[in-house]
């Protein structure tokens, strides 16, 4: 088992990369290169934060918590 926030800002860090990538190719089309490098910065930001997150995530496990039965 891996700890679900963390499962959970890992989407969400795609949800922004997605975001940056779609005005970064608006940003290029209309000529604002400007403006296309700085979102690629921002782009590369989110992708070390995902690449960290997901390395958590692989490396996180936690052991399923024994129940013990009642005796009757």
């Amino acid at each position: 088992m891996t700890d679900p926030r963390m499962e959970d800002h890992a989407v969400g860090v795609e949800l922004q990369l997605t975001e940056l990538v779609e005005k970064r190719e608006r940003a290029l089309v209309q000529g604002r290169t400007d403006r296309a490098e700085e979102l690629t910065a921002e782009i590369e930001v989110l992708q070390t934060e995902l690449a960290a997150t997901a390395e958590r995530i692989a490396g996180e496990h936690f052991e399923v918590p024994e129940i013990e039965r009642e005796e009757m």
